[in-house]
């Protein structure tokens, strides 16, 4: 895939602060990609995700294959494993910093703001992983009439994202008389990510810090792991209200943090869904739980959504973990007003086949956890 050639004034204004990339396409040769144990345990899935259109599989790096589809186990010559759950699985380049890679967990909803694509088969925003050039012209990771993709850091408020040309080359020639660089001016001048800056307000055409800011829109709050991210596109249509803060394998022991980061850009919340417990961390016990519910309001409407990790399918066996956390929430719930449980193990052995690896749904079924979700919270 190859970048066509920018007009002369153009190309004068980007050429010291704009590289060009020329974006590999597949390679015969290929890295092999070890699957996680969840992969393993998935009845010997097939290796190719025919779901996938060849376009999507080349932005997450992976090898595709005419007639199978996109490959599971391995990425085109000079990519490397990085993201390997089965059914989300994405490459890196060989040698790109750590932590960035052909995919970004970035909300559905901040993924097309920012004029990224989103891949819905593997609920991921696809990302630049050489984070070398400062921006990429005519970047297949932007959608519509934004084709330049701008490097920033890839984390909240401050995501990687696609300008059209005539926007970069508005903010090129305005680093030029600022002294500044493409990057700083979209970092500065981002309307789209201002809102996810606590703190701060877009004024004037910049995002600022704003010492009087009082966070104040509430709204209701799902932290979670990866079930919440897998199913943050289906539920974000169900709830568009809703504040959607998914992270795979991320441990309950991240709860009080992620509520402090919503309070102090939105507020308190009216409203609080926990969805985590599967993953275990060491540092969180039964009194953290209680301990971050409790710092909310009693009017707080909360709703605990009971883990499941299924090891042995017959008969049924779960992890230890899921079963200490699904206590806690229990008896949580009883000691505590407007607090409801929501019973997802209930859910997952009235409806076989729901899972792919014992904790994970299916692709086909992460509306159905969506729909489930908004349910079960309308009924709390």
């Amino acid at each position: 895939m190859t970048n066509r050639s920018l007009p002369a004034p153009l190309r004068r204004l980007l050429v010291a602060l704009v590289t060009l990339l020329c974006l590999a396409a597949p390679a015969a040769m290929a890295q092999a990609l070890t699957p996680e144990t969840s992969a393993a345990g998935a009845g010997g899935a097939a290796a190719y995700d025919a779901s996938i259109r060849e376009a999507d599989c080349t932005l997450l790096g992976r090898e595709f294959v005419k007639g199978r589809g996109c490959s599971r186990t391995h990425c085109f010559e000079g990519a490397v494993p990085w993201r390997k759950t089965f059914g989300a699985e994405a490459c890196t380049l060989r040698g790109a910093p750590q932590g960035y890679g052909f995919a970004s967990t970035v909300d559905v909803r901040q993924c097309r703001a920012l004029n990224r694509r989103w891949i819905s088969q593997v609920n991921y925003c696809a990302s630049e992983p050489d984070r070398s050039p400062g921006a990429v012209f005519n970047a297949p990771q932007c959608t519509g009439a934004a084709t330049v993709y701008v490097n920033l850091q890839e984390t909240q408020g401050y995501y990687d994202e696609c300008l059209t040309t005539t926007r970069a080359v508005e903010l090129v020639q305005r680093s030029a008389l600022e002294g500044s660089t493409l990057e700083s001016e979209v970092s500065l001048r981002s309307s789209t990510q201002c809102p996810y800056r606590p703190g701060h307000v877009f004024v004037d055409g910049a995002c600022v810090a704003d010492p009087s800011f009082r966070p104040s829109a509430g709204g209701v709050v799902v932290i979670g792991d990866s079930l919440t991210w897998r199913g943050s596109d289906e539920l974000g249509r169900l709830r568009p209200s809703f504040t959607l803060d998914g992270e795979p394998a991320r441990p309950p022991s991240e709860l009080a943090s992620r509520l402090a980061l919503f309070r102090a850009g939105q507020g308190e919340p009216d409203g609080l869904i926990v969805e985590l417990g599967t993953v275990p961390a060491k540092t969180f016990g039964r009194r953290d739980l209680l301990k971050a519910v409790r710092s909310l309001p009693r009017e707080t409407r909360v709703m605990l959504v009971l883990p499941y990790y299924e090891l042995n399918s017959d008969p049924v066996v779960v992890t230890p973990q899921s079963r200490k956390v699904d206590g806690w929430m229990r008896d949580l719930a009883r000691s505590r007003g407007k607090t409801c449980v929501a019973d997802w193990p209930a859910y997952v052995r009235s409806h076989p086949g729901i899972l792919q690896d014992g904790v994970h749904t299916t692709h086909a079924a992460e509306g159905r956890w969506a729909g489930w979700i908004s349910q079960q919270w309308g009924r709390c």
